[in-house]
């Protein structure tokens, strides 16, 4: 699932190729394929049919992030928020439909992870914003912008981890799962926002502590461990156009390259590459989530 640096990375991407440009039409086979009986979003028939009016003919204004949230805004007061799940990406360029598929220019269909298109906004500039989603389990829907705080997928979410958290902000986060794996609590959206399980285990890893310590055991030190560790470690992702070990892409349909800077993540029986380190990474289920480790220095 894309995480925070993934989501930056697709927004920066939007305020590079968006600014001045209006909707002209939207098309979507989300109700077709999905059979999805809630009315809140676009896999909906009916709510399809009203968020396409409402869009047409709309000017975008910017873009911006809210944890794994990607939030539109255009300038009639509405918002388009998509949470691209396990595999939604957003792509930018020349789409045409042959009466079977979409087709688009290189090097955007080349890459079969961007070819599952289920949602296109076709621009005044004769490109399109797309939406590949090979299992389709994103959620796309639209609100009045000037609701935004109170919109019940937004109004739950922690503090952003970026966004001048403070050391004794995360402290009081985490804390209030005292008895909780701290791999589950970092990668639970209402403690902090737009972390999960690639981020969490390399931020654990680089901290030095162990994915099933519990935050009431962990010391000032530790907890300042973590908090140095999770600024650096998502702010090198966003520079490195985030993590395509699986199926994200940006705007452009490029791969990011923070899998090549992995020190934990799904490097199972491999040598610790911490300094001074003999240990091997393993492999745990913890909450329900894979987590990697090295059980020699993460105690």
């Amino acid at each position: 699932m894309p995480e925070l640096p993934e989501v930056t990375t697709t927004v920066n991407g939007l305020n590079e190729v968006m600014p001045k440009l209006t909707i002209k039409d939207v098309w979507s086979d989300y109700y077709i394929k999905t059979a999805n009986k809630r009315t809140d979003n676009i896999k909906n028939k009916k709510y399809f049919g009203k968020f396409r009016n409402e869009l047409m003919g709309e000017k975008f204004k910017s873009a911006e992030r809210r944890g794994k949230n990607v939030l539109i805004h255009f300038t009639n007061n509405k918002t388009v928020l998509i949470h691209m799940k396990m595999t939604g990406h957003l792509l930018y360029g020349k789409y045409e439909w042959d009466g079977k598929k979409w087709k688009s220019d290189a090097p955007l269909l080349s890459d079969p992870f961007n070819k599952f298109i289920h949602l296109i906004f076709n621009l005044s500039n004769g490109k399109s914003l797309a939406f590949s989603d090979m299992r389709k389990f994103a959620k796309v829907l639209m609100f009045e912008t000037d609701k935004k705080n109170s919109h019940i997928d937004l109004v739950g979410l922690g503090p952003e981890p970026l966004d001048n958290l403070s050391k004794e902000t995360l402290k009081k986060q985490i804390l209030t799962k005292p008895n909780w794996d701290i791999k589950t609590v970092l990668m639970d959206q209402s403690v902090i926002a737009g972390i999960g399980n690639i981020y969490s285990d390399e931020i654990l890893w680089t901290a030095n502590i162990h994915p099933e310590r519990k935050p009431g055991s962990l010391m000032d030190k530790e907890i300042k461990d973590i908090w140095k560790a999770t600024g650096e470690i998502l702010e090198h992702s966003i520079k490195m156009g985030g993590d395509s070990m699986s199926d994200y892409r940006n705007i452009y349909g490029e791969k990011g390259n923070f899998q090549n800077a992995h020190k934990v993540y799904r490097r199972v029986k491999q040598k610790c590459l911490k300094r001074g380190c003999d240990g091997v990474i393993q492999r745990k289920i913890i909450g329900g989530r894979s987590a990697h480790f090295c059980n020699t220095h993460q105690k």
